[in-house]
């Protein structure tokens, strides 16, 4: 396997170019809304024209563990009066989506709201019920942007018939229930590079932190697919997930002691607009703020050590989100 990842590696780069290239400073791509001192600053969404917060708010946590419905509200709406307007969530992250019907009551538009169709069912019909199922449990009626969950697990060949899962999404966009589509995973990257080469894909979340990028490597492979078709990216598992995925609220990131450095790392990157970070407590909304509020990207040397250190917890992680090819 570990020969597998680098002869993989070594195909991307090939056709890709270098990571190199990557590391260039795009301007654009880290332009920031004007801002107050104590304002969360934005970026706009690429091609969508949305204002998002350099901050999304993840509820797998709060959704995944037993924390009370009056809990998760107080703690997202915290975030929300911080300046945090990117809100994602999923039918998988436990009872999620229901813990933010009663936010969404009050609140609604003024923030970006984002969910996932899994593989549950992946035609045309089955995706459209997966959403107006999250609409009812949210107990709105429309969603900003749906993902692709986890694209790795889908059928690629059955996606893109006109009766599977995008036609599906595209049909739920001309009925006015959704704005966006997008793609989400953390496996698999030659897939996303795939659905991105359609042009219908808005917004891709996938995952970017200094250690997965020597195995999974999105950034080299992913993020010039999406430049090149101007499809805006998310970063997710910037801390790189939760120890043994216990989103239970208590467990850490597997990369919490790397915290601020992490983050910056991944709203440095070309074209990412946006890192979500799954939050569990108000204590963990405050910690990301302090980093984000004075977000400057990494120096180059600053860089170099950290992917070298990087390097080293990738060969401890292995293959942490499933498979690289396939």
């Amino acid at each position: 396997m570990q020969m597998d990842r680098r002869d993989f590696l070594k195909n991307t780069l090939a056709a890709a170019g270098s990571l190199t290239a990557l590391d260039l400073a795009e301007p654009a791509a880290h332009a920031l809304e004007p801002t107050g001192a104590e304002t969360l600053p934005q970026r706009v969404l690429g091609r969508t024209k949305a204002k998002v917060s350099l901050l999304g708010f993840g509820m797998a946590p709060l959704g995944s563990d037993n924390t009370a419905t009056a809990e998760a509200e107080r703690v997202v709406h915290y975030a929300l009066d911080q300046g945090i307007n990117y809100v994602d969530v999923a039918p998988v992250y436990g009872d999620a989506e229901s813990k933010l019907k009663g936010v969404l009551k009050t609140r609604r538009d003024s923030l970006f709201l984002v969910t996932k169709v899994n593989t549950s069912q992946q035609d045309k019909e089955g995706v459209q019920k997966q959403i107006e199922a999250s609409l009812e449990r949210m107990g709105t009626d429309r969603i900003d942007l749906v993902h692709i969950h986890n694209l790795g697990d889908f059928d690629m060949e059955k996606l893109f018939r006109p009766d599977g899962a995008l036609a599906g999404l595209k049909a739920a966009r001309k009925r006015g229930l959704i704005r966006f589509i997008g793609t989400s995973g953390h496996m698999r990257p030659a897939r996303f590079v795939q659905a991105i080469e359609t042009g219908d894909i808005d917004v891709t979340m996938n995952a970017l932190n200094f250690a997965d990028r020597h195995t999974y490597d999105f950034e080299g492979l992913v993020l010039p697919a999406a430049k090149k078709h101007g499809t805006a990216v998310v970063a997710m598992k910037a801390l790189g997930g939760a120890v043994e995925w216990r989103y239970d609220g208590k467990t850490p990131a597997t990369l919490a002691p790397y915290h601020e450095r992490a983050i910056r790392y991944a709203l440095g990157l070309p074209g990412v607009r946006c890192a979500v970070i799954g939050f569990a407590t108000v204590e963990e909304v405050q910690q990301a703020l302090a980093v984000a509020r004075r977000f400057q990207p990494l120096s180059a040397a600053e860089r170099d050590e950290l992917l070298a250190e990087g390097r080293k917890l990738a060969q401890t992680r292995g293959l942490y989100y499933g498979p690289v090819t396939g």
